[in-house]
């Protein structure tokens, strides 16, 4: 069982549970004040807490937890939107701003650690190296940097061709992709040389690895969804329930040892869609390549109900049944207390080392 997790233009964030390809909804709130541009979770950590991190107009970050559904604290340090967010290995998250800076937070403190700048237009993606001590990022000012996290510095530039919406990684690392408006280009993380792009023919919205394969699906603003190889589009579905799909995630619903082809790919996966018309899609990217002689190809496998709000964001997070570690809360009387011990304990052995 999986949450899809999805925040809207209107402030509100909606959470489905999504087993056997059937959605529930779990819940269905304000979250924000202006619309939510990105949500985050760390479901990449075995065994932590289950946190749900929000960004938006507002200015504001904000954290959840996945196991109770209730706000941890809020975070107010950016002086723009906040654009993006992604978890940094196990102990750290990032965070993009309008205000064209990129802030390291630690996670047991919820302290800013770094302040990455650089971009001098602001930032429209950030994506963390699967080690979390290497963030990719781009924005209005069309470059692409890597940064390094441990020194909290530059560690390299490079000229975009346009301005660059999103940058993600692959699973192994070993190439990354931009979309530059109706493009996509897959490059070599050794070389910096293009291993193959794709002509989407109109504005893409989004664009992401298929977990395990070198398949780039993507969703563009003619309202239609596609997956793409080194060969070219192998599959492309239209549509048919109104709105253009926001944004997109894999989610793994059955074994795969290895996805061989797109089917193999499909039978084990859900392609994961957030539609501007309120929808949550979970699509099987299988069978013919295209739909335009077959409507029925054109249907999801599931559709979530409960919300009409216009989707422009999208997580998704694995249910653990292992009991999670805890996290450190923002404030409150229990952190406080927290902190009086630990001072309590540090002049006790103070005193007994001065022989009081």
């Amino acid at each position: 069982m999986a949450l899809v997790i999805a925040g809207s233009y209107e402030g509100g964030l909606h959470g489905w549970t999504f087993d056997n390809d059937n959605y529930e909804l779990k819940f269905s709130f304000a979250a924000h004040q202006g619309c939510i541009r990105c949500v985050a979770t760390n479901s990449h950590v075995a065994d932590a807490q289950p946190l749900l991190l929000t960004g938006g107009d507002d200015e504001v970050i904000r954290a959840f937890s996945l196991s109770s559904f209730r706000q941890l604290g809020e975070l107010s340090k950016h002086a723009g939107t906040v654009t993006d967010l992604c978890f940094c290995g196990s102990k750290h998250f990032a965070s993009a701003s309008a205000d064209g800076t990129i802030l390291l937070w630690r996670l047991k403190e919820w302290t800013c650690v770094h302040v990455l700048g650089g971009h001098d237009k602001p930032v429209h993606s950030v994506d963390a190296h699967p080690s979390g001590r290497m963030l990719l990022s781009t924005g209005a000012d069309r470059t692409l940097r890597l940064w390094d996290l441990v020194e909290g510095r530059g560690a390299h530039i490079t000229r975009t061709k346009g301005e660059s919406t999103k940058v993600c990684w692959n699973g192994p690392a070993t190439s990354y992709l931009l979309i530059l408006g109706a493009r996509v280009e897959v490059l070599d993380v050794e070389t910096s040389t293009t291993e193959f792009d794709m002509d989407v023919g109109a504005r893409v919205l989004d664009a992401c690895f298929l977990a395990g394969t070198d398949f780039v699906a993507t969703a563009d603003g003619a309202g239609c969804m596609s997956v793409w190889s080194a060969q070219g589009c192998v599959w492309r579905r239209s549509r048919r329930g109104g709105g253009r799909v926001k944004a997109l995630a894999g989610l793994r619903v059955g074994p795969c040892d290895q996805c061989a082809s797109l089917d193999a790919w499909a039978a084990s996966f859900r392609l994961v869609a957030a539609a501007s018309s309120g929808a949550a899609e979970a699509w099987a990217p299988a069978g013919p390549a295209d739909d335009l002689d077959d409507e029925a190809a054109a249907a999801p496998a599931a559709v979530a109900a409960g919300t009409t709000a216009r989707l422009t964001c999208l997580a998704v997070h694995a249910v653990s049944t292992t009991r999670p570690r805890s996290n450190s809360s923002f404030s409150g009387e229990a952190s406080k207390r927290g902190l009086k011990d630990k001072l309590k304990r540090k002049r006790a052995r103070s005193r007994s080392g001065s022989g009081v």
